[in-house]
């Protein structure tokens, strides 16, 4: 029997590759951090969406161990060629979109090369943004910082990945630099900053920074 092209085995290195990840995603990603600094009374988790999602069991990961940041074209293509199987995999309804994520690993990537990941960030975000999706990088050498704590480096990984996930409206926050992205934001997530709408509690200081993102995009 021919394998197919795409097919890949589960190895002990991935599995190996995998464990440390969900160790990662336990220890870091999930607990209240105090050093997050969020306004509200909303969580402080370095990612407030990984517990949900692996409580439905929708964390997922891919792993492309071909890869060695010799190229980032080759990383570009195979991050957005997720793009549409993603947005296909359910759930669909919008309250549970969040739950789902996905994780495209390079586990051979060098850790001198996973800089390469921050430049294929900002060429391909857009193209995620257009379609109501989220990207980020993670590796051990990132220097991303975050929103509230600028003395936090968030985006330190065990292994070099770009997560994929959908729009939520915390992100404003993220998308606030450029008109395109902001107005991709609006058509999802405007309604519930008209007057009269019910903004929930925790998300209320979206509201300076939403109305600053559509002056400039105006």
């Amino acid at each position: 029997m021919r394998t197919p092209v795409n097919a890949a085995f589960l190895s002990p290195r991935t599995l190996h590759v995998a464990n440390a990840i969900l160790a990662w995603a336990d220890e870091w990603l999930i607990p209240e951090n105090p050093e997050i600094k969020r306004p509200g009374n909303g969580s402080q988790a370095v990612c407030p969406f990984v517990q949900k999602s692996l409580d439905s069991s929708r964390f997922y990961m891919v792993f492309h161990p071909e890869v060695n940041g010799q190229s980032y074209a080759q990383i570009e293509s195979i991050v957005t060629s997720y793009i549409e199987s993603f947005i296909a995999t359910p759930p669909f309804q919008p309250e549970l979109l969040t739950t789902k994520t996905l994780l495209v690993v390079f586990p051979e990537l060098p850790e001198r090369e996973t800089n390469v990941l921050d430049i294929v960030h900002t060429r391909i975000k857009s193209t995620f943004v257009s379609q109501g999706l989220m990207l980020a990088q993670f590796h051990q050498r990132c220097e991303e910082r975050g929103i509230h704590n600028r003395n936090l480096k968030v985006y330190q990984s065990p292994y070099p990945m770009m997560s994929i996930r959908h729009m939520a409206i915390h992100d404003i926050l993220f998308l606030d630099k450029d008109p395109n992205w902001f107005k991709s934001y609006n058509v999802r997530f405007g309604d519930k900053f008209k007057p009269g709408a019910q903004l929930e509690e925790h998300n209320r200081h979206l509201v300076g920074p939403y109305l600053k993102a559509k002056e400039a995009a105006s």
